[in-house]
């Protein structure tokens, strides 16, 4: 397989700013468009800058979240750990009657 080579003109592409290019434009008039464009979208840079940061703001408030969410899940853990009411009242009522008990016994030990 052979391939042919094929030459093209050597033209520029770059132009220069002189205002020699094709368009027949100066370059003040180039600059004074460039400066109508950048008019124009300054404010819509602006904005896209405000949302840039708005959705930082927000990302930043997520991770806050997601941080107490996960401290309520340990804080929720450790309050599932503690005994109940119920469970206390069992204890202390238990006690109670263990050491009636025990009194009981002592004393009728003792009566004999």
């Amino acid at each position: 397989m052979s391939a042919e080579l094929v030459e093209f003109e050597k033209k520029s592409l770059i132009q220069t700013g002189g205002g020699n290019g094709s368009d027949g434009y100066s370059l003040e008039q180039r600059v004074s468009r460039l400066e109508r464009i950048l008019e124009r979208l300054e404010p819509r840079i602006t904005e896209i800058l405000l949302v840039g940061a708005k959705q930082s703001d927000v990302h930043k408030v997520q991770v806050d979240l997601a941080e107490v969410k996960g401290r309520m899940s340990a804080l929720e853990a450790k309050i599932g750990a503690l005994p109940t009411t119920f469970t206390l009242l069992a204890i202390v009522f238990t006690t109670w009657a263990l050491g009636s008990g025990i009194l009981i016994f002592a004393l009728n030990v003792l009566r004999r």
